[in-house]
């Protein structure tokens, strides 16, 4: 039987929320947390339509990694196509035990993000899981499993007691009125943190099938939470022209279509941040006013913070990395229009760079050695920047 855990949801939605709120203070960085599981790099998993010629197949993957996603939804047979283009597999399969079977001879294959287990199930099924969650932890531990929290349903603290899992998946398609979007950043905070004291990632669904800057708002504000891998609804993001039901080949390959444009203009703009957000642990994050409408769980910058910012609309991000060295990424929350935020710094800062989308350098952003005395943060509407500080000894 499934240990019932402590939070209730009338706690978890009123108490929870008023305690994530009162809590300003970045995390205590001096006792540091076993790491049980890091991603390979920041997952940008999606699905695609194959065709049945390998040939074919690696014309497909060259156009999904041009669209900024690094990791594929598919079945062992394409396994080898993902190793020839590099790409991540999200492996899955009808047959659970047979997928079981295959993982014990992938346990040192680079291509292999995961194994898809289940999607949506409630807290009796994870007595179940945690014993799937063993069994291949048992033949493969270097590869996570796979299980869909549904964010609304307030069960991923029992799920992580109980599924012991190496990543913390979720989803919650926050612009949807039905799905209490009021909740967004409680649940991204509660996620976030309780995978971090895991030591393992945070993963999110995300739905898909809203605005440019919605789109963008939701992957800008989960990164700065400390989401550090992604899936998507719906699904059927890559597929490629057909007449009576074979493949369109102009100059002899396939021609493949994005069905989700939005989507793959914010994957490509995200692409330059991943190899550094994904080696980077989350320290805090915090709110410019006003807030989200009834948005519980956003927390103020405290006034003793060593970066601060007067105006509206900003999330910040906090990081650290394995050097102890800060990072922040800044993210306009208003989706109407373009924001600029001046960030002034503590004396401490002696230097802070953007990372180039570009060319992928670091670049000079402030240098108070220059005269400068704040940095100005020009954003679209949802979008975000990825920075690096070096403080003085």
């Amino acid at each position: 039987m499934a240990k019932t855990h402590p939070f209730t949801l009338l706690f978890f939605f009123i108490g929870l929320c008023s305690t994530l709120a009162a809590d300003d203070s970045e995390t205590d960085s001096s006792k540091p947390i076993p790491i049980r599981y890091r991603v390979p790099d920041l997952m940008m998993v999606t699905w695609a339509e194959w065709p049945d010629d390998p040939a074919q197949q690696d014309v497909m993957a060259r156009y999904i990694k041009s669209h900024g996603f690094n990791a594929v939804e598919c079945e062992i047979h394409l396994l080898e196509m993902c190793r020839r283009n590099g790409l991540y597999a999200r492996l899955g399969a009808s047959n659970i035990n047979e997928l079981h079977k295959q993982a014990a001879g992938l346990r040192d294959d680079k291509s292999v993000f995961a194994y898809f287990i289940s999607d949506r199930r409630r807290r009796n099924s994870f007595p179940g899981f945690a014993n799937i969650a063993r069994a291949f932890a048992e033949v493969d531990p270097n590869h996570p499993t796979i299980f869909i929290n549904r964010a609304i349903w307030g069960e991923y603290y029992e799920f992580v007691d109980t599924v012991k899992p190496m990543i913390l998946d979720y989803y919650h398609y926050h612009w949807d009125g039905r799905r209490y979007p009021d909740r967004r950043y409680i649940y991204l905070r509660s996620v976030c943190e309780l995978a971090r004291k895991n030591g393992i990632p945070a993963m999110r669904c995300v739905g898909a099938g809203v605005s440019l800057p919605q789109i963008r708002h939701t992957m800008y504000t989960s990164l700065a939470y400390g989401v550090q891998a992604f899936h998507f609804w719906p699904p059927w993001m890559f597929s490629y022209e057909k007449k009576d039901d074979k493949p369109v080949l102009v100059d002899g390959k396939i021609v493949p279509r994005v069905n989700v444009p939005p989507l793959a203009e914010v994957a490509r703009d995200i692409q330059p941040l991943g190899p550094t957000l994904a080696t980077l642990q989350s320290t805090g994050v915090y709110h410019t006013k006003p807030f989200h409408p009834e948005a519980p769980g956003a927390a103020e910058f405290p006034e003793d913070h060593w970066i601060q910012c007067p105006d509206e609309h900003l999330v910040l991000g906090m990081f650290k990395g394995t050097e102890n060295r800060p990072y922040f990424l800044t993210v306009n929350a208003d989706i109407t229009r373009d924001r600029i935020s001046h960030l002034t710094f503590h004396e401490s800062v002696s230097l802070v760079e953007r990372i180039d989308r570009k060319s992928g350098e670091w670049v000079k952003a402030y240098d108070p050695g220059g005269g400068k005395t704040t940095l100005a943060v020009k954003l679209p509407p949802g979008g975000g920047d990825l920075f690096r500080v070096t403080q003085a000894n």
